[in-house]
């Protein structure tokens, strides 16, 4: 994904992790509550939410960090937590338009629901594209099943993914459109995760997050977990299956990433003992063992 940023802006950006105050619809009521079984539910209180108000002090500590530590200069303002989208078109114009004036931001990336996203809202999106710019919308498809989303309590089912992407390659051509794919869910088979994999390859996004399903302490999952109900994904079965995504992705889909959180302290398993760039790593000598790469299973 460096390399797409770098042709799009002309140089590195480092991505600026913001808390703009939203929620989802499955945490409010309006779907459901309780949010999804793996998402950190101790998150949802409002006293350990950052909101709006803080925005602009958000954006400067991350610009802040990465020049201390990168000698940054450019970067992308990342709207990731929660639903993104999941508001009026008024007050998102309001804060996106706060980030994007920053002489230093080349761009922005907004996590969000695909039953979450309209065509006003995409307009106003694609609106912020320009030539030296990188908008990119990241859609969490995690899996094509709706048996899973409902076990999970997603609370929306994968017509809405593919709604969702239709309406952006309509109303926002110049976005650059992100799936999301979780590995390991709740109840789901290797061939699950394949089939997941080949709906997404035909949707045919620009970029890919394939992550594996991680416990995280105060959650649903974790409680399961606990209670012997659910099994954390083996790393080797992690390897596999992020090897088959490779060969079945296309070609000119951009890997954002292969797998899931490893190191924060609240990640309670799997505990695989090693960190992302030596999973990744295996990822490759995986792909090297079976002599494939990207792209040479696809069958778009």
């Amino acid at each position: 994904m460096s390399a797409v940023i770098k042709r799009k802006v002309g140089r590195a950006a480092y991505k600026v992790t913001l808390d703009a105050g939203f929620t989802c619809p499955n945490i409010d009521g309006s779907k459901a509550t309780g949010g999804c079984t793996f998402c950190d539910n101790t998150s949802f209180s409002p006293a350990l939410r950052k909101g709006d108000p803080e925005l602009s002090r958000q954006l400067n500590d991350g610009m802040r960090f990465y020049r201390e530590k990168f000698n940054a200069t450019k970067f992308l303002a990342y709207f990731q937590t929660y639903t993104n989208t999941y508001d009026s078109v008024e007050r998102l114009k309001k804060l996106y338009d706060e980030c994007m004036a920053h002489p230093d931001v080349v761009g922005m990336s907004i996590g969000t629901r695909p039953d979450c996203i309209d065509e006003a809202k995409l307009r106003l999106i694609q609106g912020y594209t320009r030539e030296d710019r990188l908008v990119c919308v990241e859609y969490g498809m995690q899996t094509m099943h709706d048996q899973t989303a409902r076990l999970v309590n997603r609370a929306h089912d994968h017509a809405d993914t593919v709604r969702a992407v239709e309406l952006a390659r309509r109303f926002a051509p110049d976005v650059h459109l992100c799936l999301h794919l979780i590995c390991g869910l709740p109840g789901e088979t290797p061939e699950m995760v394949r089939q997941s994999i080949d709906e997404c390859a035909r949707l045919k996004p620009d970029s890919l997050k394939f992550h594996h399903c991680y416990v995280y302490e105060n959650t649903q999952l974790a409680r399961d977990w606990r209670e012997g109900s659910y099994a954390a994904p083996e790393l080797a079965t992690h390897v596999g299956l992020a090897a088959d995504c490779l060969e079945r992705m296309p070609p000119t889909t951009a890997i954002q990433r292969l797998v899931g959180e490893i190191s924060s302290p609240g990640v309670l398993a799997p505990q695989w003992g090693k960190s992302k760039l030596q999973i990744v790593g295996l990822i490759t000598d995986e792909l090297k063992r079976r002599g494939t790469y990207q792209g040479c299973r696809y069958g778009g």
